[in-house]
């Protein structure tokens, strides 16, 4: 069946000039069009009781090269929830953006402590009633772990401090971390070229080819549309209303919160370098290991290469340099 359907996702595909593919009232082109065209591959050709775990669509997109792991099979999903990630389920993204603001608020403030107290008690946000500053408490708790002990809040502040031009990112890939629906929806970006125009159908296409769930219109459009917004905070689109993509700018620190991220969910060697954490640098694999070997002298990872095997050591380094020694434990 997964040959069938990657046969008739290339015919779909190599047709889209003469048959466009339309969602949510948006015409798809180019690469665009392939999260479609794996959804309608699932619903075409399987019942809902066939579909594999992680998703024909994504089998598809896998085959195409679009798309990468976020998880190993060998991942430890309890680990991974103790760390601080949430592995599935619904997310902020369907009514709040990143809130990368209020979170660089937040940290600015000295706050980070007290967040329920800056933020509820002091009103550092500004909100207008109790109610909307209990929200926001909330939604930041959603994205990063405010105010909690779980180690991935306490390696974002630690990171955080060490490096204010990387913050962006540091903040994108804890909040990929925390939302499925964020992960599930990221190739939409992560395979558009730069100068490309970013829909929200497209990014709603991208979440529904990887998600057997379906979104209603209009809760489709307001996730997009967040989704969108979020990417352009961390500096991969750019424009308010019309997307277009852009290259991000990484720093070593940034690569190796990455290549953390992709360690804790089960990758090493050069299946690390390969996972979709390190993709969200927008780098090739040689730059990506070039970020890391800058990051070694920052204390943050340790790179060891003999030949065709290739060693990357994060999780001590960072437990011992950021002072979160759960990361090893």
């Amino acid at each position: 069946m997964a040959s069938l359907a990657r046969r008739a996702s290339a015919e779909l595909f190599a047709s889209e000039a003469r048959a466009p593919v339309y969602r949510h009232g948006c015409q798809l082109t180019g690469e665009a069009c392939l999260p479609v065209i794996a959804s309608l591959c699932i619903t075409g050709c399987m019942n809902d009781s066939d579909v594999p775990p992680r998703g024909l669509g994504y089998q598809i997109l896998e085959a195409s090269g679009l798309a990468g792991h976020w998880l190993s099979a060998s991942a430890d999903t309890e680990w991974l929830r103790a760390f601080g990630f949430k592995v599935s389920g619904g997310g902020p993204h369907q009514s709040k953006t990143m809130m990368l603001a209020e979170l660089t608020a937040l940290l600015a403030s000295g706050g980070a402590d007290d967040p329920a107290g800056a933020i509820v008690r002091d009103n550092l946000l500004g909100k207008p009633s109790s109610r909307a500053r209990e929200a926001a408490l909330y939604r930041l708790r959603q994205l990063y772990g405010v105010g909690s002990r779980d180690p991935i809040w306490r390696v974002l502040r630690a990171l955080w401090s060490r490096d204010p031009s990387g913050r962006p990112l540091v903040a994108l890939l804890t909040a990929l971390a925390r939302d499925p629906m964020l992960r599930s929806s990221a190739d939409a970006v992560l395979a558009a070229a730069p100068g490309e125009r970013v829909r929200w159908p497209n990014i709603v296409a991208s979440f529904e080819s990887s998600d057997p769930r379906r979104l209603g219109e209009k809760m489709a459009k307001s996730f997009g549309q967040n989704v969108a917004s979020s990417w352009t905070q961390a500096g991969f689109l750019k424009g308010a209303v019309r997307k277009q993509r852009v290259r991000s700018n990484p720093t070593p620190t940034v690569a190796a919160y990455a290549a953390l991220l992709s360690a804790l969910c089960g990758f090493g060697g050069r299946r690390l370098l390969e996972s979709r954490w390190m993709a969200v640098l927008n780098r090739p694999f040689e730059d990506r290991l070039a970020f890391l070997r800058q990051a070694e002298g920052l204390g943050l990872v340790r790179v060891r290469s003999a030949g065709d095997v290739l060693e990357i050591e994060v999780r001590r380094p960072m437990a011992e340099t950021l002072g979160v020694p759960e990361l090893v434990g």
